[in-house]
């Protein structure tokens, strides 16, 4: 059985590395052309080290697409050689035959948990900030600024443009400072802030309305400058809403957390932590999933070959809509995001189960 579990476990492996690399140079070679619409004046090496940095988490998400691929091939060609036939009659069952494979479909689930968090999280990291940079001076208006509401522990933020280099905020800074029934009591109008090393703000041309609880004001001040220092620290204000993607799962759920306690939005977070949990088990189930399709079908008419490469091939087009359709969903409020994050995973079981049956009849 070493011998056969060599082999087959061999085999399977230049096959998922294969795939693995071909659909990773596919989606890779997607964003390239994606991103090279945006014109901006700064050095093309941002842009070469943000593609750089975003093959990792493009090669985890593609995983489970490409143990589809690799485990419908395999099956199929040792199917087609009538390898398979020869073990059978050995007296070796076909769950035992491929379990090399479901060995090394359960170390690249858990493979993947590690990657996502020690490799993937500080890579989009990485990547993001190196598009930020390249599209800082990019000659698209939506590229040039950036608008953004945002609310505090104490109040709510409108915030033109931010420089992070500088520190500073120029277009326009407004401050609505509310009371805990969330009426306000103070609203800060400045033209621009900068920020001090002492964690406090200097903001210019600045006009300082105080209100009581009916709304009406009680005091108007014009003043040319003002120093006041808000509850937020500088990163709040560099980048007020955290992406997903560049949050581990322990990040994740202090966020979330933190989000709950001051009354934010925590949907897309969830979404993500649960599609995020929910990827391993993916990887595991295409695997079982495509043993089972690769064996199946009519050796005459080269039916697990032609049956393994249809099935694949939707199998990737299927996972990406899936995926999809499913965090849009979920963000948008139409179903929970434990739904989003484990719906697709949830449909392959049942696809996974369905053949299973089908193989047994």
């Amino acid at each position: 059985m070493k011998i056969l579990d060599r082999y087959i476990g061999l085999e399977f492996l230049k096959a998922f590395g294969l795939a693995l690399l071909g659909l990773t140079v596919v989606f890779l070679a997607f964003k390239i052309i994606e991103l090279q619409k945006i014109d901006s004046a700064e050095p093309k090496e941002l842009l070469r080290l943000h593609y750089l940095y975003s093959i990792p988490q493009i090669a985890i998400f593609v995983t489970p697409a490409a143990m589809m691929f690799s485990v419908c091939f395999v099956v199929a060609q040792f199917t087609m050689a009538r390898e398979l036939v020869a073990v059978y009659s050995c007296g070796t069952s076909f769950y035992r035959a491929v379990l090399p494979i479901y060995v090394v479909a359960t170390i690249v689930s858990v493979g993947s948990i590690v990657a996502q968090d020690q490799m993937v999280t500080p890579a989009n990291r990485k990547a993001q900030d190196y598009l930020a940079q390249y599209k800082k001076n990019s000659r698209q208006s939506r590229d040039i600024v950036w608008q953004r509401n945002v609310r505090g522990k104490e109040g709510f933020y409108f915030i033109y443009f931010y420089d992070r280099t500088k520190k500073r905020i120029i277009g326009g800074f407004h401050y609505m400072q509310v009371n805990d029934s969330n009426r306000p009591t103070r609203l800060i109008q400045a033209l621009s802030a900068d920020y001090n090393e002492d964690g406090s703000w200097t903001l210019k041309l600045v006009k300082d309305i105080h209100m009581d609880e009916k709304l009406h004001v009680t005091d108007t001040k014009l003043l040319p400058e003002l120093t006041i220092r808000f509850p937020e620290s500088l990163e709040f204000f560099s980048n007020p809403q955290t992406n997903p993607e560049e949050l581990s799962l322990s990040e994740l759920v202090k966020e979330i957390e933190f989000r709950k306690q001051y009354g934010f939005s925590t949907v897309q977070y969830e979404v993500h932590f649960h599609r995020s949990l929910s990827f391993p088990f993916m990887v595991l189930i295409v695997a079982v999933v495509g043993s089972v399709a690769g064996s199946m079908g009519s050796l005459r008419s080269g039916g697990p070959l032609i049956r393994s490469l249809l099935l694949s091939t939707a199998t990737i087009f299927f996972y990406q809509i899936a995926f999809e359709i499913g965090e849009n969903l979920g963000k948008a409020g139409i179903v929970s995001p434990a739904i989003a994050g484990w719906g697709p995973t949830a449909i392959f079981v049942g696809v996974g189960g369905w053949l299973i049956w089908q193989r047994g009849r």
